[in-house]
Formats: structure tokens, sequence, C-alpha cells
């Protein structure tokens, strides 16, 4: 087994394994999408060690489902799941709670998530729309800031540029004005999309122009030989919750005290959906 313990900090380990990850101050989260060529037990007893020497909370890594035994005996569990993510394998998402808790059961939440999933037995929407255009960009932000009316679907947000995933942005504009935009970000190696960033004008339909987005983000990618898709948005959120709903993405779970929303910690609600 190897010994990770001579790396200075976590930058050191990252580097060195390759791994891809993600600190919430806020959240006082820490949060893995990719281990890498890491040894299992002797990444999990250093980040372990780093989260308690840290004063995180929570400790989240996505996981093959051939890996997770290891991090079940570490004192983990499974908080959400994408079936097939690997090819013949799942994407298990495994959390380990370093103060023991975690955010009670929300009534309120729940409702939400059942009357989202109401609208899967829905028909499928037109997504005609006249004089929309649909542009893609190789970086983000390209919403003009100074847009009074628009407002922003917070979910987990996009990774910072890492060479593992091509960052792009899909954007809808109508008469030359950007009216709704969501953030792609495509990992070759494991085709994977994972959609985020979700911004919408208020003076649009929410629902009809992000299954817009969604139907050409998905048609993009398919073309570019993703085999997954999946966002991972809040659980307050009854708006995108119905729209993965409406869109045929499968509900993988609920990630707890993931993230920090307008001041307060979120869970948040993993959707994914085979193209």
């Amino acid at each position: 087994m190897e010994d990770y313990h001579n790396c200075e900090d976590i930058l050191d380990l990252v580097k060195q394994v390759g791994a891809v990850y993600v600190v919430d101050e806020e959240a006082k989260t820490l949060r893995f999408d990719c281990i890498g060529s890491a040894d299992i037990t002797a990444f999990i007893n250093y980040v372990k060690q780093y989260g308690y020497g840290k004063g995180f909370k929570k400790l989240s890594i996505r996981v093959s489902d051939s890996q997770a035994l290891s991090f079940f005996q570490h004192g983990f569990r499974v908080e959400a799941s994408i079936l097939a993510y690997y090819g013949s394998h799942d994407a298990l998402f495994v959390v380990y709670y370093f103060d023991g808790s975690e955010q009670e059961f929300n009534t309120r939440q729940n409702d939400i998530l059942e009357k989202a999933l109401s609208y899967q037995e829905q028909n499928d929407r037109n997504l005609e729309f006249a004089n929309i255009t649909i542009s893609i960009a190789a970086n983000r932000n390209n919403y003009p800031t100074n847009v009074a009316k628009k407002v922003k679907f917070f979910g987990r947000g996009a990774l910072n540029d890492h060479e593992l995933n091509d960052t792009k942005q899909f954007t809808a504009t109508l008469g030359g004005k950007v009216i709704a935009s969501v953030t792609a970000q495509y990992n070759v190696d494991e085709k994977s999309v994972e959609f985020s960033d979700f911004t919408v004008n208020l003076e649009h339909d929410a629902h009809e122009l992000i299954s817009l987005l969604l139907f050409e983000m998905e048609s993009f990618y398919l073309s570019k030989g993703a085999s997954t898709a999946f966002t991972i948005v809040s659980a307050n959120s009854l708006i995108m919750n119905s729209i993965c709903a409406e869109n045929h993405f499968e509900f993988g779970g609920m990630l707890k005290n993931e993230s920090m929303i307008d001041g307060q910690l979120t869970n948040l609600n993993t959707w994914f959906k085979g193209l």
C-alpha cells in the first residue's frame, strides 16, 4: 500500500495521482470527482485526516461501483448514483460525515421531488422555437451581467477549467440578446457530460428554454460519443427538478448538506440520462 503522508498538502496529492477535487469553504465540504491512480486505502486515510484537520463537515467522492467496497469499509455510504456511467459499471457518490451528522429529512424537498417525478409521465414538449438561435462558446460566463431580469438556478457549479473536461457554454438568443445559457463539461475519457449553471431571462419560459438547450446539448454530445448526461440541482427548486423529469432524466439520489445556496446549507438532487 502506498503512503501519501509525505504530501505537504492536498494539492501535492492531487498532482501525484491525477485526482480532480473541489473545496466548498462555505459548506465545509470536500468533493472529489475523480481519484485518479490513487491507492484507495492510502487515499482514504490521507483525505480523512486532511478533512479532520481542516474542519470539514463532509467528504463526497464519485467512484465506480467496483471501488465502493473499500470506501464502505472506511465508514462511507452511498447517497446517489448514475447508472452505467462507466460503461458496464455505475458511478456512486459515496460520502463521509466528519462529525457523524447529516441534515434531517426535509418534507418540503421530498414533496418537490414527488411533484417533479410526476412530470415524467407527461408527453414530450414541442421544442420548435421561432427566431431563437442556439450558439456554442468555448468558455463560460458569456451571459450579460447587466440583465436585470435574469435568474440563475443554483446547484452544483461547474468545475474550474480542468484538463479532463472540455467546457462549453450553450446560449439561446432572441433578437440578438441572450435569453438563456447552460454550461456543459464533457469528460472524453468517461464519455459523460455534466450540465450546470442554468441561467434564464425571467421574461421567458424557463421550462421551454432549458428544455430546448438540453435537447440541443444532448444531440451535440451524442454526436461526440458521449453515453451519459447528468446534472446536480438544488433540492429546493421545483422548476429545475421538474425540468429534469420532463426531459426524461432519471433521479439518482440526494446529496445532503452538499452546498451553500443563498446562505443556507442545501441538499442537491442528482439526475442522469443515457444518450
